[in-house]
């Protein structure tokens, strides 16, 4: 029978203390520097689902009240260091909490802010606003647009610009 070879893991350099560790149930002593011994001999409880999905949801809230999303070509593992969190806490903070995957949900923030944008600021034209939400080309930002709301963004202003004149 074969024996599996079981990796090493390296000690720390420390002259003053040691702490017992349990690898693969072989007792491990470790150099460790002189510290509070209940820190590392007591396991802290992991937060639940639940805790750490509201962790993640106030840093993400932050991040879009930063308007973080403007930027051009973001990407999911650029966000999720931005937040200091793993690419697959923002995956399953998006799926989970938005509904939907990260470049949807980058869409229909950028959609909203298009749609803010257009009401404030009507003499700005649509490849302006795309390009100010993080769509640097017009094609993909129509698209994008006509996915979320199931209008064109002019057709989308005519309408909403048109109803806030007429309420008026």
């Amino acid at each position: 029978m074969r024996r599996r070879k079981t990796k090493s893991r390296p000690t720390c350099s420390s002259r003053e203390e040691n702490i017992i560790l349990t690898i693969n149930n072989d007792l491990k002593i470790l150099d460790m520097p002189d510290t509070d011994w209940e820190h590392y001999m007591t396991k802290r409880p992991k937060p639940t689902f639940a805790e750490r999905l509201k962790e993640i949801e106030t840093k993400v809230n932050e991040w879009k009240r930063h308007k973080h999303y403007h930027r051009h070509g973001l990407k999911k593992c650029e966000v999720a260091e931005e937040l200091g969190i793993s690419t697959s806490d923002l995956s399953n903070y998006v799926n989970t909490v938005e509904g939907m995957n990260f470049s949807a949900w980058l869409n229909s923030l950028r959609v909203e802010e298009a749609q803010r944008l257009m009401k404030s600021h009507p003499e700005l034209s649509i490849f302006d606003i795309g390009y100010k939400v993080g769509h640097p080309h017009p094609n993909t930002f129509k698209k994008a647009f006509i996915t979320i709301t199931g209008q064109t963004p002019d057709e989308w202003r005519k309408e909403n610009i048109e109803t806030e004149k007429d309420n008026d």
